[in-house]
């Protein structure tokens, strides 16, 4: 029987080849976004699976409770933890501390590469699944194993093992050994390299091992075969009851320590504190919930046109149920139809994922998974969810019908009030697409509003040289300022929108006062002049021909605040306190971005300090050409540097590469264009059959002496209605998400009418294809040939 019906199927499929293609292609287009999603979430669940002892092997976290009452739960623990377990407790084979707070530019000599590792205990390379490609574990001090994306990013295919990694203020670490890839493998513990947990205290010294309040370690224990999870908890029992005694909280009540098994750690359940890498529950049912909305849509085109063409299938039903075919065959044959779609449409996904993995490259995206089996027995279950869910409406209305009334003629395609229904359907495919552009839009206008020029800092015509530990800026910029085209130099410590230092700002008082906290940059007078910042009060830093410009410095707004002034004209001239010197303010800029866009407005603080600058500034003549000046300049570097490559990079181009081409762009336009194609495709199959149905209509109209124009808008007038009736619920809701995202931004794009015009544009532009080629083909019609059956 059921191979009778896949028979049915397929020759109905056959005989209505449009509906059928619009159907597959559709929710093919929809299941390619749904197949990337079930990735996401199957990863989620996979990290951390491939270590070798999961059963025994634990993280550890920690529960504070605030003096209010309050609990925070971190999986962060402090740094003697671990040693407390390992040294006083049985039962513990192995304890290993994950501190993941080493960030740095590091420079093999020839490029420098900005790199962020973790420190780790030597157990490390024991408890973990993270095999070495080549070398040995970093154990010794100032020791590093990197990962084989970061070996490749420094060497390329030489053998890196016994060479050094190089920064200015941290020193030289040496290399013992290479990770394997880990191909599909996850983990929540990403880090470009890691360094040997004994150079932490040499990089660290202010750090006390024996503080409980730093918990900046991430704590895991290996207990020994047949040691039972019990013997822990009591161990980490006695640890808080001897803190509670001995450990001065500071303003909190106390805290607890607990286990978790490492199967356990990803998705995180708890929506834990400090838990970097590990996707929240509450994320991995997002993307759950976008990819039903999305496979929705295209659901809603299998009823529409389902419903639409209810006239011929309720005469097939008809004479189906004259034969004496039960009301639940039928649903079973409609069933099996939307099924075979749904696996068709399958194929077509996959293609889609093929197309997608070589066109779209998000860091946070991935692609592979550890057991394959069970994400085809997803993929599949999803592919027969969806036919199901799909055609379960109308497989229940279709069935429902009385033969006695369908062979008397008394139902046709606006029964059991379809019409409204189908329209109904038809409007929420389009205010979903419209959001879904909308939002898109307002994102990408605050992309394009950081990557390119904007009120914050210049970026044009400036190329940046970065400066190598045995660079003198001075003697560098006395040479290349001769070269043609070159009409500034400045210095820097970094560049803006990059890491800059920390600062404590004060008054000069009589009282010891705390600092505020405050960013610095090390710059000169050029720097400031090529980023053309906005002076309110004073004057620019003076000219750094001797190292009394240090006693100078340029702050912002904000910090102007901070000290207490309400007027930035009063502060210029006053002396402050920076760290432990006095300076005297030369002038105050307007607040600008100089580091991520998100974050908040904060004391800025730009002085001279040649002992930190790394960067060269270079202003660059508008007409100059790139391809000499940069061969004048890498002359100009060879003649001091004459083993080192000349390395630069233009800020405009830099910036717009940071923020604008990024796949997360790019995706979001794909899932874009899929909702409106699927949404067009559905408009599309009601409109051809709508004006099919209403062939001799036309040609009655036109042998009256209608018009093409009239038969147009006659035909055309209900399903523009329903665009326009989509774009004005759909655009409010829209400004409303994209206000919201740029919410998150303290400094943030102004949203003007040209998202909102290009967005309804495009919904128009896509209905009147989808409504005009099929309506003027029906007005063009002959009347002799569409009334020859009358």
């Amino acid at each position: 029987m059921l191979t009778n019906y896949i028979k049915i199927a397929w020759r109905n499929l056959w005989k209505h080849k449009l509906f059928s293609v619009i159907n597959i292609v559709g929710l093919g287009l929809a299941m390619t976004f749904c197949f990337i999603q079930l990735i996401q979430i199957r990863s989620s669940f996979e990290k951390d699976t491939f270590h070798p002892y999961p059963d025994r092997t634990y993280r550890l976290l920690m529960d504070a409770t605030a003096q209010d009452g309050n609990v925070f739960h971190l999986a962060s623990t402090p740094v003697p933890l671990s040693e407390k377990l390992k040294s006083g407790y049985s039962g513990i084979d192995k304890t290993v501390r994950v501190i993941r707070t080493f960030g740095s530019s590091l420079s093999n000599g020839i490029k420098s590469l900005k790199v962020n590792g973790s420190y780790v205990d030597p157990a490390y390379f024991e408890i973990f699944g993270f095999k070495l490609e080549k070398g040995k574990p970093a154990i010794e001090p100032r020791t590093v194993v990197l990962s084989h994306e970061t070996a490749e990013r420094f060497f390329g295919n030489a053998s890196p093992i016994g060479k050094t990694l190089t920064q200015k203020e941290l020193g030289a670490f040496t290399i013992t050994g290479v990770f394997a890839p880990l191909n599909e493998k996850r983990t929540h513990l990403q880090a470009d390299l890691v360094v040997s947990m004994a150079t932490y205290p040499l990089l660290n010294k202010e750090v006390n091992p024996n503080d409980w309040l730093n918990s900046n370690a991430y704590t895991f224990v290996l207990l020994n075969k047949g040691t039972h999870v019990e013997a822990l908890d009591r161990a980490l029992a006695d640890i808080t009851n001897k803190n509670a005694r001995t450990v001065d909280f500071k303003g909190m009540k106390g805290h607890s320590y607990r286990r978790q098994q490492l199967s356990e750690i990803s998705p995180d359940y708890e929506n834990l504190l400090n838990n970097p890498s590990v996707e929240p529950i509450w994320k991995v049912g997002v993307s759950l919930l976008m990819a039903l909305i999305i496979v929705s849509l295209a659901g809603f085109n299998y009823i529409n046109l389902t419903l639409t063409r209810s006239l011929s299938r309720a005469r097939e039903v008809g004479v189906r149920k004259v034969a004496g075919a039960a009301r639940w065959q039928l649903t079973i044959q409609f069933l099996t139809e939307t099924v075979l779609i749904s696996f068709l449409a399958l194929v077509v996904g996959y293609v889609g994922l093929q197309f997608m993995q070589s066109f779209i490259h998000v860091r946070w995206l991935n692609w592979r998974v550890q057991n394959m089996q069970l994400l085809w027995v997803m993929f599949i279950g999803f592919t027969l969810f969806t036919g199901l869910l799909a055609g379960l409406l109308p497989a229940r209305i279709l069935s429902s019908f009385q033969a006695i009334h369908i062979l008397k003629g008394d139902i046709g395609p606006a029964s059991l009030g379809k019409i409204g229904f189908r329209k109904a359907l038809v409007v929420i495919q389009f205010v979903v697409a419209l959001i879904f552009m909308t939002f898109n839009g307002i994102a990408n206008s605050q992309f394009t509003y950081m990557a390119t020029d904007n009120d914050n800092f210049n970026r044009k015509q400036i190329l940046n040289v970065p400066l190598s530990d045995s660079s003198d800026f001075r003697l560098l910029t006395n040479e290349m300022a001769n070269v043609a085209g070159v009409e500034r130099i400045g210095v820097t410590s970094a560049l803006l929108n990059e890491g800059s230092g920390k600062a404590k700002i004060s008054q000069i008082t009589g009282k010891a006062e705390a600092g505020i906290d405050a960013f610095i940059y090390s710059v000169d007078d050029n720097f400031i002049d090529n980023m053309r910042l906005t002076f309110v009060a004073g004057k620019n830093l003076p000219k750094s021909t001797s190292d009394s410009s240090s006693h100078f410095v340029v702050i912002n707004e904000k910090a102007v605040q901070t000290l207490g002034f309400s007027n930035p004209r009063d502060i210029v001239g006053q002396e402050i306190k920076l760290n432990e010197n006095d300076v005297l303010i030369a002038g105050v800029v307007k607040n600008f971005c100089f580091m991520r866009y998100e974050l908040p407005v904060s004391p800025l603080v730009l002085g001279y300090d040649p002992n930190y600058m790394k960067v060269l500034s270079i202003q660059v003549a508008e007409n100059a050409e790139p391809d000499q000046l940069t061969a004048a300049l890498g002359s100009v570097w060879k003649k001091f540097h004459p083993h080192e490559a000349f390395v630069y990079s233009w800020y405009e181009q830099q910036l717009y590469e940071d923020y604008k081409e990024g796949g997360d762009q790019k995706f979001m336009a794909v899932i874009v264009f899929i909702v409106f194609l699927i949404a067009g495709l559905g408009l599309l199959g009601m409109v051809t059959y709508s004006t099919e149905k209403r062939t001799k209509e036309v040609g009655i109209r036109k042998v009256m002496g209608a018009t093409t124009t009239q038969l147009m808008q006659l035909l055309a007038g209900d399903f523009l209605k329903l665009i326009l009736i989509a774009g004005t619920i759909a655009l409010p809701l829209g400004y409303v998400l994209g206000g919201l995202f740029l919410q998150i931004f303290t400094y943030h794009a102004q949203l003007g009418p040209g998202v909102f015009l290009v967005c309804l544009g495009s919904l128009l532009l896509i209905g009147l294809l989808s409504i005009g080629i099929q309506t003027y083909r029906t007005a063009l019609s002959n009347p002799a040939k569409t009334l020859r059956s009358e």
